[in-house]
């Protein structure tokens, strides 16, 4: 049985998948009130997590309000740093740049 070779074996990711698991990781961040991304002409539907593929790696941006009271910057790093962990942890892709825009605060009640 010396000729036996272990199967090589791809895996094929979807842009969707990838960004569910970055909208479940900036979820979870303290203060991160919603996910939300106003339509532009660079995201014309509105889509609050976008992919772009790099050629092996990817560039996330994800759009997101905060809760008030909420540090802005802290919690945009801390999103930086769920969304990036989170894609290499479950997929083994690697998030090269993860962009976070703050598009407003959640109204207090």
């Amino acid at each position: 049985m010396n000729n036996v070779r272990p199967a090589s074996r791809s895996v094929n990711i979807s842009d969707e998948v990838l960004c569910r698991v970055a909208q479940l990781a900036a979820q979870d961040v303290e203060g991160v009130a919603s996910l939300s991304a106003p339509r532009t002409t660079a995201n014309p539907l509105g889509k609050p997590v976008t992919i772009t593929n790099l050629g092996g790696a990817i560039s996330v941006n994800t759009y997101l309000t905060v809760k008030p009271g909420a540090r802005a910057v802290a919690v945009a790093s801390a999103v930086q740093n769920a969304v990036k962990h989170g894609i290499q942890d479950m997929t083994g892709v690697t998030a090269v740049h993860v962009h976070v825009e703050i598009t407003g605060m959640e109204e207090e009640a």
